[in-house]
């Protein structure tokens, strides 16, 4: 689908209010907006955000069988298309909202970077559930808060 279809489309009764709601999460652009509306439909249908992140695949793995566990950073179950643009969305993120980015540095120190932007990418989700659930736009922390 075309930017232009996409525009127009983000400015009908159906999907506006909610499409200018996504836009106040930093990296959330327009077509990424659209395709969580389109794909997620209605976010009442998780009972909360750990389903949500499942769906969207931003989840940590986990196999055990014995006495054995592994856990690993994401599981490769979810949705193929929204989970990788949740991750394009916390890089963009990171940069635009200074407690996403400072939570990534911290993250960063332990851990190598694209597991620390996967850990953003599950908060920027539940970003994503809250907004959607509350019907209220997001609003980046500040210092002195």
């Amino acid at each position: 689908m075309r930017s232009r279809q996409l525009r127009k489309m983000s400015q009908t009764e159906r999907y506006k209010r909610r499409h200018d709601l996504l836009r106040t999460i930093p990296g959330i652009g327009l077509v990424t907006a659209m395709c969580i509306l389109t794909e997620v439909c209605d976010v009442k249908r998780f009972s909360n955000e750990n389903q949500f992140a499942a769906y969207l695949g931003l989840i940590p793995t986990s196999h055990s069988s014995g006495e054995k566990a592994v856990h690993g950073e994401k599981t490769f179950r979810g949705n193929k298309q929204l989970g990788p643009m949740i991750i394009e969305a916390a890089w963009i993120a990171i940069v635009r909202d200074a407690g996403l980015g400072s939570q990534y540095l911290n993250y960063k120190k332990r851990m190598e970077p694209q597991k620390a932007i996967v850990r953003i990418a599950r908060k920027l989700s539940n970003i994503i559930f809250s907004v959607l659930r509350n019907d209220k736009g997001y609003v980046p922390y500040q210092k002195g808060d």
